[in-house]
């Protein structure tokens, strides 16, 4: 098939089954592969629903300038619709962006704004947010995607990633999805549980993540964690939510790529983990964890043994049996936070 376009390839993701990694009580697990998009991410499909929506109502306008705040994979998914389209691409990020994004960006033409004072809890979240509204100000026709609080983020999931994942996969009983900006877990459920309203949607984050409301603390993880409740996270649709550690997030990562020959992120790897637990508690069930993308660019991360080592982080997947498929299952019976249900306000409805 011939396309006109590098956009044209985003989507159309495979789904892979779990062999080795299962349960043994009946259980089935489907992993969406979603490192398949061009540039290696679910975040292809959020940023080109952005975009695509801001041209069509003339927020981004021809020859126009996109501004975001960013270290990772919308930064990446950005730079190739900028060059795809034509567009001037500048990316706030700060020195702890890992210098595989910096490079994959750079090599498509992307700008780059670099943050460099903290703000007093050590975090660059905000200022790199504070940055982007100073350059919206100083460059004309200039678009901001804010991937954390653009309705168009869930909605790009709601309209196409949950129509696909539906003509892939009819029938199944749970859905599995890392939080990350709330966009793509709070729109495939919003249409999942219109069209299938069985279906039990699991949010998996990290321990020390503020998207619920619990407390913030740390976590080393990528694609995972928020110090504040996103604007695009829609709890409603969330009915159980598991925080994972990330000992175990990237022991089974780490287990993927040897016991099943995926090598994915680490927020696929912990979305993995609260899938395996899942399935322990529902002997049967058919799950389906969205994987949000490829493990190439953790590869200096954790997949490497010094870093893991020089962070703690390898002594805790070994005290944990997380070096072993054996041990990996033993420790989603039993995790650090169990699955709980959704923290919602009082007063708030199921929808």
């Amino acid at each position: 098939m011939i396309h006109d376009s590098v956009l044209e390839t985003v989507g159309r993701t495979p789904v892979v089954r779990l062999n080795r990694l299962t349960m043994g009580n009946g259980s089935e697990i489907l992993v969406k592969m979603e490192g398949f998009n061009p540039a290696g991410s679910i975040k292809d499909r959020t940023a080109l629903g952005m975009v695509t929506r801001a041209e069509s109502d003339g927020r981004l306008k021809p020859d126009g300038t996109i501004v975001e705040s960013t270290s990772g994979n919308m930064g990446k998914a950005l730079a190739m619709i900028g060059a795809a389209r034509g567009y001037r691409v500048v990316l706030v990020t700060d020195p702890k962006a890992p210098r595989s994004m910096i490079e994959f960006v750079s090599a498509l033409g992307a700008e780059l704004e670099i943050v460099r004072t903290p703000d007093e809890n050590g975090g660059y979240q905000e200022p790199r947010r504070r940055r982007v509204r100073r350059l919206m100000e100083e460059i004309p026709d200039s678009f901001w995607p804010d991937q954390y609080n653009n309705p168009d983020n869930a909605s790009t999931h709601a309209e196409i990633t949950a129509r696909e994942l539906l003509d892939e996969v009819p029938e199944f009983d749970v859905l599995v999805a890392a939080v990350g900006t709330g966009g793509h877990i709070s729109g495939l459920s919003r249409t999942l549980k219109r069209e299938r309203p069985g279906v039990v949607t699991v949010g998996v984050d990290a321990d020390g993540s503020a998207a619920f409301g619990y407390p913030v603390g740390h976590w080393a993880m990528r694609g995972l964690g928020i110090a504040w409740p996103p604007g695009n996270l829609s709890p409603e649709y969330v009915d159980r939510v598991h925080l994972v550690r990330d000992h175990e997030g990237m022991g089974t990562g780490r287990m993927l790529a040897r016991s099943e020959g995926l090598l994915v992120g680490e927020s696929a790897g912990a979305a993995v983990f609260g899938a395996l637990h899942h399935a322990h508690l529902a002997p049967g069930a058919r799950i389906v964890v969205v994987a949000p993308d490829a493990g190439v660019n953790y590869l200096g991360e954790s997949f490497d043994d010094a870093w893991l080592r020089e962070r703690g982080i390898a002594q805790r997947i070994e005290a944990a049996g997380l070096d072993t498929p054996r041990g990996l299952l033993a420790a989603a019976r039993r995790p650090s936070r169990r699955a709980e249900p959704t923290p919602r306000p009082a007063g708030a409805a199921r929808p």
